[in-house]
């Protein structure tokens, strides 16, 4: 029997191993397949992997039952259909997708490798919260790697598969008869407290505090944080009813900039004007996010009148991208003006007027520069909710070792994990 659980926990390290060391491989990979094939195809690759899995424990169920349960398939196929529903809305990004395939399998290894250790059914949430905790060290990892980036809506696909497998094998497994015990519930706690101490981690790696760290210790390697950001922190700012932006400096920050720095901001975006790639990954973000973001916007607005240019004035693509720059622009207009005047982007009255024509008026905008910035909620308030949830997490895990502790007789042995007779082990039927 202990055999067997080592042999179960070693495929289960040895599955995350194959995730974590093709973590530098998977752009490789992906420019590799679409130089020969869409990148589509990925996505219904993993679609293709659900609807076959899905079909094999159907399969399964209705050789062990003899007869086909109608909750159980409608069961199961729910979750097929959330995966293919999921993968579908990933196609922008296909290659996405695979997260529910590696994570899938590593689901299913866990409840077989935990199921010895916790044999009630609060082994299906000590699985799921395992696999979001691998998930996270798999961005963690990511944010180490050159040309791999941090994205806490990984973490979020890589969880959703690690839960909606063990959705599953709730479903396909037999009942266990055994009650949930004080041990069990322990392990729960702690697995969550390690996964809201690593959260916690991740929410305080700020650019401005890994910079300090740089700083204090030079010989500590770290990402260029003005590629790869963990948080940041920043505001929503609202241009009028239909246009919305992001930013790390407030309204007043940004007019002091503005009126102080217009001159000197000016000259530094006119002499970026050409040198946009090595520039934008260069400039000191975390020391001057007026410029920076200036630049972005005005690349942003640019880089759509261009692609408008490719197509014709009365198709929706046209109109959309005219929308994006036009709001660009009136975005820099209203916060970034006296910078605007003085550099040599500023459009001329007529072609303004002419763009402005263009633009869908009625639409909603919301800019993507500096779409990764956490606006919902100030960092302190992140941090002092994590840091909460932390400890009340820990101070439910020693109280229920007092309470097992007061429930065991004085002088007592735990009992020996085993089969004894006439009972039935978890998992199996009689």
């Amino acid at each position: 029997m202990m055999q067997r659980a080592l042999i179960r926990w070693l495929v289960v390290v040895l599955w995350i191993a194959v995730i974590y060391t093709t973590i530098p491989l998977v752009r490789r990979f992906r420019e590799a397949f679409i130089v020969r094939w869409p990148a589509e195809l990925i996505g219904y690759g993993v679609m293709a992997v659900v609807v076959g899995v899905t079909v094999a424990a159907l399969v399964t169920l209705r050789r062990r039952q003899r007869r086909l349960d109608l909750v159980d398939t409608i069961w199961l196929l729910g979750v097929a259909a959330l995966l293919l529903i999921w993968t579908r809305h990933l196609m922008g990004q296909p290659e996405e997708a695979v997260h529910f395939l590696e994570y899938g399998v590593l689901g299913a290894l866990l409840y077989r490798a935990l199921r010895t250790k916790i044999p009630d059914a609060t082994v299906f949430i000590a699985a799921a919260l395992v696999g979001i905790l691998v998930g996270t060290v798999d961005e963690v990892i990511q944010w180490l790697v050159p040309d791999r980036y941090w994205d806490y809506r990984d973490i979020l696909l890589n969880g959703g598969a690690s839960v909606l497998v063990q959705i599953a094998i709730w479903r396909l497994v037999p009942r266990s008869p055994a009650p949930v015990t004080s041990s069990s519930f322990r392990i729960l706690c702690r697995l969550a407290a390690a996964e809201l101490l690593l959260l916690t981690l991740c929410v305080a790696a700020t650019p401005q505090r890994i910079n300090q760290v740089s700083r204090s210790f030079p010989r500590i390697v770290l990402p260029a944080v003005a590629d790869d950001v963990i948080s940041e922190f920043g505001h929503l700012h609202r241009l009028d009813d239909r246009t919305f932006f992001r930013s790390r400096l407030s309204l007043d920050e940004l007019a002091r900039e503005d009126a102080a720095r217009a001159s000197e901001v000016a000259t530094e975006l006119d002499a970026a004007r050409r040198t946009y790639g090595g520039w934008v990954h260069t400039y000191p973000v975390v020391d001057d996010p007026f410029t920076y973001e200036a630049r972005v916007h005005l690349f942003a607005r640019d880089r759509n009148l261009l692609r408008s240019r490719k197509l014709t004035p009365e198709s929706p693509d046209y109109r959309d991208l005219m929308t994006t720059a036009v709001r660009e622009n009136l975005i820099l207009e209203r916060f970034f003006g006296a910078t605007l005047a003085q550099s040599s982007y500023s459009w001329r009255p007529r072609r303004r007027a002419a763009f402005i024509q263009a633009h869908a008026e009625e639409a909603t905008f919301t800019s993507d520069v500096a779409a990764h910035l956490i606006t919902a909620i100030s960092e302190k308030k992140l941090r002092a909710l994590t840091i909460s949830a932390l400890f009340v997490l820990l101070l439910c895990d020693l109280l229920l070792g007092r309470y097992a502790a007061t429930r065991s007789p004085p002088g007592s042995r735990p009992a020996r994990r085993g089969r004894s007779p006439g009972r039935t082990e978890p998992g199996t039927r009689r």
